[in-house]
């Protein structure tokens, strides 16, 4: 069990050396990989809005458990987030608005932005 553990470590870790930094020129290669391995970390659901946030319960109503759900939820997109910005060159993650605070909302300001086929691409 321990060493299906580290293996599984390692894999992810040789994974995420394969996702290149975005530096705003190679969007498709960067996107294409830094997705896959969301995916493979069971994250993109997040980054996609399959997974979306959970409603805050007034406090009054809150319960142990819808709180854990919400606290769950955050630490798995922050998560998220985290491995968006560490393939990101400083100028990318200082160009992502502070005001986008979830997975989903990052990726769609990125895309938004650098998603922008160039007519050579279109003419292959």
């Amino acid at each position: 069990m321990l060493q299906s553990a580290f293996q599984s470590e390692m894999s992810s870790k040789t994974r995420f050396k394969s996702v290149p930094v975005f530096d705003g020129s190679n969007w498709l290669s960067w996107s294409a990989r830094i997705s896959q391995f969301l995916m493979a970390q069971k994250l993109w659901a997040y980054v996609s809005g399959l997974i979306p946030k959970p409603a805050l319960e007034s406090s009054a109503l809150a319960t142990a458990k819808s709180v854990k759900v919400r606290n769950d939820w955050i630490s798995e997109d922050s998560a998220t987030i985290g491995y968006i910005k560490m393939k990101c060159t400083e100028s990318m993650v200082a160009g992502i608005p502070a005001s986008h605070t979830t997975s989903k909302e990052v990726w769609d300001s990125l895309k938004e932005k650098f998603d922008k086929a160039s007519a050579a691409i279109v003419l292959q």
